[in-house]
């Protein structure tokens, strides 16, 4: 497990999974860049993301960011005896049904 604060929750400490799955919700990172303090903000994923800064002209115009958010890994919340892709394999199942 890895302990965050929610960057848009007055720090609200949650405990995500340290396996990042397609499907996922949060990202993180630590805002100090020091290996010996461990303090990780998160925040939930973006909806769209943005074309790498060396794409070609062709490849842009095609570009769709919510595709692109859609099928990168995020992490997810922890949940004890779940894997991350158990968790949101359920939340598919529950959303199909």
């Amino acid at each position: 497990m890895i302990k965050v604060h929610l960057f848009e929750r007055n720090g609200l400490s949650i405990d995500l999974d340290p396996e990042a799955v397609v499907g996922g919700d949060y990202t993180f990172w630590n805002p100090t860049y020091a290996c010996d303090v461990q303090i990780w903000r998160a925040a939930y994923r973006p909806v769209e993301v943005q074309p790498p800064l060396n794409i070609s002209n062709e490849d842009f115009k095609e570009w769709d960011g919510r595709k692109a958010a859609n099928s990168r890994r995020w992490h997810v919340e922890h949940v004890c005896g779940l894997t991350a892709a158990q968790i949101v394999a359920g939340r598919r199942r529950r959303r199909s049904a």
